[in-house]
């Protein structure tokens, strides 16, 4: 059998040791996995796997080509600062099924199976409101401005069939059947910008206390979408950074000055205009539901970043979150819940 596992984690280090990087070291990798299996389930937004990998910025005077195209990037996208800027590679995959796997012909008023693997640049910068940088009619908040380009196949070619079948043979779990009525192939691009806006942090019964508002735009076949929400966070060193990403995709943390964790909870409003594993393929018939265009989604979990006295691994930061994410199809029999893991490694 043609498994998409090896290839993938291949293509993750060739990403980290050959990307015309050789004057900088690797800063931060960073593995993520979604799964609805930590709630006892197997259905929808059933898995996701992501490697993301920034690199340490070199020095101003003697950029790289692969910074140069991030600073490329952030001008185009209109970055309000690029001192700060952070640019990286991922690379991921998202596998859709629907509540019923067992059999071989789905139900048309159920999910569509649907899988997409990805390659993705992403340029991230962080703006402080106490050095000024930050926007000036936003004074008092910290800035965190992200965006990601993703481009990659969506379809039988996504090898997200075979990657799930193989695993589910792997621990002994029955295999799901109708994948030979997935979502037809297409090329997926989906553009992706995230503004962060976090408050000063306050004392509340000996701990620290934020807020970070965030405001997402989806653009591309693979999805369109605007969302909002807040996260609240209560714990230790939370200037260290901004917190959990809604959706399906996380980027590596710069490593803490000191040890930093924080428990968070917080929701997103999002408005759907479309939806490639709901609504199928752009330009072809396929298989297909009526999706809800108002989502909500709500997040609650725990992080750690711990720094090291070490010449290799200068921190790891772990993330648990449990997702609740209301239904998103009309005939959606009930509301979906999965778990996402992410890892960071700072060399």
């Amino acid at each position: 059998m043609d498994h998409p596992y090896p290839r993938m984690i291949v293509l993750s280090l060739s990403m980290v040791f050959n990307l015309g990087i050789a004057t900088a070291r690797a800063d931060a990798v960073l593995l993520q996995i979604d799964n609805d299996k930590v709630v006892d389930t197997d259905r929808h937004y059933t898995n996701g796997m992501r490697f993301a990998y920034t690199p340490t910025p070199p020095p101003q005077s003697k950029p790289t080509k692969f910074h140069t195209a991030g600073l490329w990037v952030a001008n185009l996208t209109q970055f309000k600062a690029t001192d700060d800027l952070q640019t990286g590679w991922a690379v991921g995959q998202e596998m859709y099924t629907p509540e019923n796997v067992d059999t071989t012909t789905p139900d048309p008023q159920d999910r569509p199976y649907a899988g997409w693997t990805y390659l993705g640049i992403t340029t991230q910068n962080t703006s402080s409101a106490d050095t000024g940088d930050s926007i000036s009619f936003l004074g008092g908040y910290d800035l965190q401005d992200t965006f990601e380009l993703d481009i990659g196949i969506i379809g039988p070619k996504s090898k997200a069939a075979q990657l799930q079948n193989a695993v589910h043979r792997l621990i002994n779990v029955s295999v799901s059947r109708g994948w030979r009525s997935q979502v037809g192939h297409e090329i997926g691009i989906l553009s992706t910008r995230i503004l962060k806006l976090r408050t000063k942090s306050k004392k509340l019964y000996g701990l620290q206390r934020d807020a970070i508002a965030h405001s997402t735009i989806h653009l591309g076949n693979v999805k369109t979408a605007i969302s909002g929400g807040v996260t609240f966070r209560l714990g230790e060193n939370l200037k260290e950074d901004f917190g959990p990403v809604y959706g399906t995709f996380s980027l590596p943390h710069q490593a803490p000055k000191a040890w930093t964790w924080s428990t968070f909870a917080g929701f997103e409003a999002r408005a759907v205009v479309r939806d490639i594993f709901l609504d199928g393929n752009t330009f072809k018939k396929s298989p297909d539901v009526k999706k809800n265009p108002f989502v909500l989604e709500s997040r609650l979990g725990i992080t750690t970043h711990v720094p090291f006295d070490n010449a290799s691994i200068t921190a790891v930061r772990l993330s648990l979150t449990m997702v609740h994410r209301t239904r998103e199809y009309q005939t959606q029999g009930k509301a979906d819940r999965y778990g996402s893991l992410q890892a960071t490694v700072n060399f």
